[in-house]
Protein backbone atom coordinates (compact mmCIF):
# COMPACT_ATOMS: atom_id res chain seq x y z
CA UNK A 1 0.00 0.00 0.00
CA UNK A 2 1.02 3.50 -0.87
CA UNK A 3 0.34 5.77 1.94
CA UNK A 4 0.74 9.35 1.47
CA UNK A 5 1.01 11.12 5.26
CA UNK A 6 -0.18 15.06 5.21
CA UNK A 7 0.20 17.50 7.80
CA UNK A 8 -2.48 19.78 7.50
CA UNK A 9 -1.98 23.03 6.06
CA UNK A 10 -1.76 26.86 7.94
CA UNK A 11 -4.83 26.98 10.16
CA UNK A 12 -5.25 30.40 11.97
CA UNK A 13 -4.32 31.08 15.87
CA UNK A 14 -6.09 30.03 18.41
CA UNK A 15 -8.14 33.10 19.50
CA UNK A 16 -7.79 34.42 16.31
CA UNK A 17 -11.50 35.11 15.03
CA UNK A 18 -12.65 34.30 18.34
CA UNK A 19 -11.44 30.32 17.58
CA UNK A 20 -11.42 29.13 21.40
CA UNK A 21 -10.68 25.64 20.92
CA UNK A 22 -7.97 24.21 19.05
CA UNK A 23 -10.59 21.77 17.54
CA UNK A 24 -12.39 24.37 15.64
CA UNK A 25 -9.17 26.16 14.09
CA UNK A 26 -9.80 26.60 10.31
CA UNK A 27 -7.71 27.31 7.76
CA UNK A 28 -5.69 30.19 6.58
CA UNK A 29 -6.27 31.69 3.01
CA UNK A 30 -2.76 30.45 2.78
CA UNK A 31 -3.74 27.11 4.20
CA UNK A 32 -6.56 27.33 1.73
CA UNK A 33 -4.25 27.73 -1.09
CA UNK A 34 -1.83 25.01 0.08
CA UNK A 35 -4.86 22.72 -0.06
CA UNK A 36 -5.90 23.69 -3.52
CA UNK A 37 -2.03 23.42 -4.85
CA UNK A 38 -2.05 19.86 -3.23
CA UNK A 39 -4.48 18.55 -4.83
CA UNK A 40 -3.34 20.23 -8.03
CA UNK A 41 0.25 19.03 -7.66
CA UNK A 42 -1.24 15.07 -6.76
CA UNK A 43 -3.39 14.97 -9.88
CA UNK A 44 -0.50 16.46 -12.12
CA UNK A 45 1.60 13.76 -10.66
CA UNK A 46 -0.56 11.20 -11.78
CA UNK A 47 -0.88 10.36 -7.91
CA UNK A 48 -4.47 8.38 -7.13
CA UNK A 49 -5.66 8.10 -3.69
CA UNK A 50 -7.85 5.26 -3.37
CA UNK A 51 -9.16 6.48 0.24
CA UNK A 52 -8.23 10.06 1.80
CA UNK A 53 -8.96 9.64 5.53
CA UNK A 54 -8.59 12.77 7.46
CA UNK A 55 -8.37 13.89 11.49
CA UNK A 56 -11.75 15.22 12.97
CA UNK A 57 -9.98 18.60 13.80
CA UNK A 58 -11.65 21.04 11.34
CA UNK A 59 -8.11 22.33 10.03
CA UNK A 60 -6.98 18.56 9.09
CA UNK A 61 -10.76 17.94 7.10
CA UNK A 62 -10.48 21.25 5.49
CA UNK A 63 -7.42 20.06 4.13
CA UNK A 64 -8.29 17.32 2.44
CA UNK A 65 -11.19 18.79 1.34
CA UNK A 66 -9.61 20.85 -0.21
CA UNK A 67 -7.31 18.80 -1.93
CA UNK A 68 -10.28 16.83 -3.24
CA UNK A 69 -11.93 19.94 -4.56
CA UNK A 70 -9.35 20.27 -7.17
CA UNK A 71 -9.40 16.86 -7.86
CA UNK A 72 -10.53 16.84 -11.76
CA UNK A 73 -11.78 13.24 -11.84
CA UNK A 74 -13.05 10.42 -9.51
CA UNK A 75 -12.00 11.56 -6.16
CA UNK A 76 -12.61 9.65 -3.04
CA UNK A 77 -14.56 10.67 -0.55
CA UNK A 78 -13.09 12.23 2.56
CA UNK A 79 -13.11 9.86 5.72
CA UNK A 80 -13.28 11.42 9.49
CA UNK A 81 -11.07 8.64 10.63
CA UNK A 82 -10.79 9.11 14.43
CA UNK A 83 -7.61 7.40 14.50
CA UNK A 84 -5.77 10.42 13.19
CA UNK A 85 -6.82 12.63 15.70
CA UNK A 86 -4.34 13.79 17.79
CA UNK A 87 -2.55 11.58 20.10
CA UNK A 88 -3.05 8.39 17.23
CA UNK A 89 -1.62 5.16 18.34
CA UNK A 90 -0.03 3.35 15.42
CA UNK A 91 -1.20 0.06 15.79
CA UNK A 92 -4.71 1.34 15.99
CA UNK A 93 -4.51 3.50 12.80
CA UNK A 94 -2.29 0.15 11.00
CA UNK A 95 -5.09 -1.86 11.87
CA UNK A 96 -7.64 0.68 10.53
CA UNK A 97 -5.26 1.24 7.27
CA UNK A 98 -5.60 -2.65 6.84
CA UNK A 99 -8.98 -2.61 6.63
CA UNK A 100 -9.35 -0.82 3.80
CA UNK A 101 -8.41 -2.55 0.98
CA UNK A 102 -7.39 -0.40 -1.31
CA UNK A 103 -3.84 0.34 -3.13
CA UNK A 104 -3.14 3.86 -1.49
CA UNK A 105 -4.36 6.29 0.93
CA UNK A 106 -3.86 9.72 2.00
CA UNK A 107 -3.90 10.09 6.04
CA UNK A 108 -4.18 14.47 6.69
CA UNK A 109 -3.26 14.31 10.56
CA UNK A 110 -1.18 16.61 12.63
CA UNK A 111 2.64 16.92 14.24
CA UNK A 112 4.46 15.54 15.46
CA UNK A 113 1.74 12.22 15.21
CA UNK A 114 2.05 11.90 11.61
CA UNK A 115 5.97 12.25 11.98
CA UNK A 116 6.27 9.67 14.97
CA UNK A 117 3.70 7.32 12.65
CA UNK A 118 6.18 7.71 9.84
CA UNK A 119 8.94 6.35 11.96
CA UNK A 120 7.52 3.84 12.92
CA UNK A 121 6.33 2.63 9.94
CA UNK A 122 9.97 2.21 8.84
CA UNK A 123 10.91 1.07 12.03
CA UNK A 124 11.73 3.11 15.03
CA UNK A 125 9.39 3.99 17.97
CA UNK A 126 12.20 6.70 18.70
CA UNK A 127 12.08 8.72 15.37
CA UNK A 128 9.82 11.56 14.13
CA UNK A 129 10.68 12.58 11.07
CA UNK A 130 9.28 16.24 10.63
CA UNK A 131 6.82 17.27 8.54
CA UNK A 132 5.60 20.89 6.83
CA UNK A 133 2.29 22.18 7.37
CA UNK A 134 1.02 21.05 4.23
CA UNK A 135 4.20 18.43 3.61
CA UNK A 136 3.71 15.59 2.63
CA UNK A 137 5.74 11.84 2.68
CA UNK A 138 4.96 8.94 0.95
CA UNK A 139 5.84 5.37 2.56
CA UNK A 140 5.01 2.38 0.62
CA UNK A 141 4.22 -0.69 2.87
CA UNK A 142 3.86 -4.38 1.67
CA UNK A 143 2.21 -4.59 4.91
CA UNK A 144 0.71 -2.02 7.36
CA UNK A 145 3.01 -2.56 10.12
CA UNK A 146 6.28 -1.50 12.26
CA UNK A 147 9.49 -1.73 10.42
CA UNK A 148 7.30 -2.79 6.96
CA UNK A 149 7.68 0.97 5.58
CA UNK A 150 10.05 2.36 3.26
CA UNK A 151 9.94 6.09 2.80
CA UNK A 152 10.07 7.03 -0.97
CA UNK A 153 9.98 10.80 -0.56
CA UNK A 154 9.22 13.56 1.41
CA UNK A 155 8.35 16.96 0.09
CA UNK A 156 7.25 20.51 1.43
CA UNK A 157 4.28 22.28 0.24
CA UNK A 158 6.10 24.15 -2.43
CA UNK A 159 7.67 21.02 -3.84
CA UNK A 160 4.12 19.19 -4.77
CA UNK A 161 2.43 22.03 -6.63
Amino acid sequence: MDLYLIRHAEAKALTENDVMNDEDRPLTDEGEAQARRLGTGFHARGLRLGALLSSPLLRAKQTAEGILNHWPELAPQVQVCEELAPSLKAKRLARCLRDLEVPSAGLVGHMPDLGEFLGWLIGSRKLSVDLAKAGVAKVTCEKVRKGEGTLEWLVTPELVA
